[in-house]
């Protein structure tokens, strides 16, 4: 078994450029954090996974109070074991 492990480095901040990869908080009756490349525009958030197996979250209008950005991520390693 191959086991891919990312981790990276998050730089605390409350908003993020569009298209960069930010740590982000979903409260949307289960809290999750992940780590998506971020989009917004008007009244909508995209999260893009960078797998493309995964469908982009999207939160439209009062559904954007749910959706936190935590930070910019800065750097990445993948471990392989």
């Amino acid at each position: 078994m191959i086991c891919i492990f990312f981790c990276g480095n998050i730089r605390k901040q409350e908003t993020v450029e569009n298209g960069k990869i930010a740590a982000v908080l979903v409260e949307d009756g289960n809290t999750e954090a992940t780590l998506k490349r971020f989009y917004f525009s008007g009244n909508t958030v995209m999260l893009n996974a960078e797998n493309p197996a995964y469908d982009p979250l999207v939160y439209v209008g009062e559904e954007i109070a749910n959706v936190h950005v935590i930070g910019l991520a800065v750097a990445f390693t993948h471990i392989i074991k």
